[in-house]
């Protein structure tokens, strides 16, 4: 019998095209730029030939058909991808992080991530101190099984606990989780700026 089409699209994904693109990120400079359209072009013949394994399609078959029967993405559409989810990878590093220093760099990879994220609004800055300062906080239960009770307690209302955190901006919210019989809910709620 063989795989389905499903599941043979995601083990030409999992394991051919993982290791044919691994490391594009460093190499990929965009759509017809010298130096790797070559590159693109083999792997482009690559995902086509998967299209055909994954489809059974003859060999004569209109490639945007193929493309979209077999449900894989062109080969410059998967390096943008991949290049972009890697410069927020890196822009989601604490400040201070040399890799985070990347992004931006008016040179080489730097520009390409930038161009990458086009990305121009205010960020959430994470910021890990060097030595934690303790916090000054209450605590409010010291064994297991008094937390456990204080949290299983019924609660007339909905009962909100913030840290008080902000952005630079001054922008605050807050979100909330609840279970309902079996499975969790919940809201985010942005409170304005302060």
């Amino acid at each position: 019998m063989g795989l389905s089409p499903a599941n043979c699209r995601k083990v030409m994904t999992a394991c051919v095209q993982s290791a044919t693109i691994f490391g594009a990120e460093l190499w990929w400079k965009g759509d017809l730029l010298t130096g790797t359209q070559g590159q693109v072009d083999e792997i482009q013949l690559l995902v086509n030939q998967e299209a055909r394994a994954t489809t059974g399609c003859f060999w004569t078959t209109n490639l945007g058909a193929l493309s979209m029967e077999s449900g894989l993405r062109a080969a410059t559409t998967q390096l943008e991808n991949r290049q972009r989810r890697f410069g927020l990878r890196l822009f989601s590093l604490p400040q201070g992080d040399q890799a985070r220093e990347v992004v931006g760099a008016p040179i080489g990879i730097g520009r390409r991530l930038t161009n990458a994220l086009a990305y121009g609004r205010p960020t959430e800055s994470t910021v890990l101190l060097e030595e934690p300062e303790t916090l000054d906080a209450e605590l409010l239960q010291e064994e297991e099984a008094e937390a456990k009770a204080e949290a299983e307690r019924n609660r007339p209302g909905l009962a909100v606990f913030t840290d008080g955190s902000r952005l630079d901006n001054g922008a605050t919210g807050y979100a909330v989780v609840w279970k309902k019989g079996l499975t969790w809910k919940g809201i985010k709620t942005h409170m304005g700026c302060n």
